[in-house]
């Protein structure tokens, strides 16, 4: 099974994958839903990211992703995702946090949200806004404060470096440039499994810029990070990504 190209495809040929979603992104199931006393949304404004998108281990993965989720893969690799986002404001449940970054890392799963593009369960989630922590934790999801969450484009190089007192460290440096493709819709689900049952954190971008990157995660030995992928540098060659939206919009949601 050719897993970089079964990825590659969706990813890459957007303009053909994605005109098959509604025009804002959004899910229908979305509307009119009852919201759960733990259930949130999150608006995203003036917003740049990062995405990596990899291979490592399958026999790694398997044990952090609950047996009900199927990776995504074949039976020696799964794909792991690398995502950090920096947005001039970030409005959590009516309540503006401002200038805000977060990282995410997950293992790609299949099935879950037939509406996304991309469905993902995730390992690791650090932010700087202590209102989205909070309204995370609540819900049920892992989610940290950030201790260092540095991104930064300039002359051409993109450099990330994250920290928490949960989440293992990394750091990911290389070639970056502002994205000059035409925006299509897109949309994405992060699964956990957490306090209370199984939470679905979905984000649908009406209108979303890719770029192109080409960069190089490195982890410390001895990091939770390093054990997933048996080593301490990644790179991503299903998709290593820089890209750009001007707004977006989540639905934390309590499943079960």
């Amino acid at each position: 099974m050719n897993i970089r190209l079964s990825l590659l495809c969706p990813l890459i040929c957007l303009s053909c994958a994605l005109a098959q979603e509604p025009g804002d992104g959004t899910a229908p199931a979305a509307e009119g839903e009852a919201l759960k006393a733990r259930d949130f949304n999150v608006d995203f404004s003036a917003c740049t990211e990062f995405v990596g998108i990899g291979f490592v281990p399958a026999a790694n993965a398997r044990p952090l992703v609950p047996s009900q989720f199927t990776l995504a893969g074949d039976s020696t690799n799964a794909v792991i995702v690398v995502r950090v986002a920096e947005c001039a404001d970030v409005v959590v449940d009516g309540h503006h946090e401002g200038k805000t970054r977060t990282s995410q890392i997950g293992i790609s799963i299949l099935g879950g949200d037939t509406t996304a593009a991309i469905n993902n369960y995730t390992l690791w989630v650090s932010t700087t806004s202590a209102q989205l922590k909070a309204k995370l934790t609540a819900a049920g999801a892992k989610a940290y404060l950030a201790k260092t969450l540095d991104y930064r484009i300039s002359g051409g190089t993109l450099s990330i470096a994250s920290s928490s007192a949960q989440t293992p460290s990394f750091a990911v440096k290389g070639a970056a440039s502002f994205p000059t493709a035409a925006a299509v819709p897109f949309s994405a689900s992060w699964w956990v499994v957490g306090n209370h049952g199984t939470i679905q954190a979905r984000t649908a971008f009406p209108a979303i810029q890719f770029g192109s990157s080409t960069t190089v995660l490195t982890t410390p030995c001895g990091s939770e990070l390093a054990t997933l992928i048996g080593g301490t540098s990644l790179t991503f060659p299903a998709l290593d990504s820089y890209n750009a939206f001007a707004t977006a919009h989540l639905e934390v949601r309590d499943t079960d």
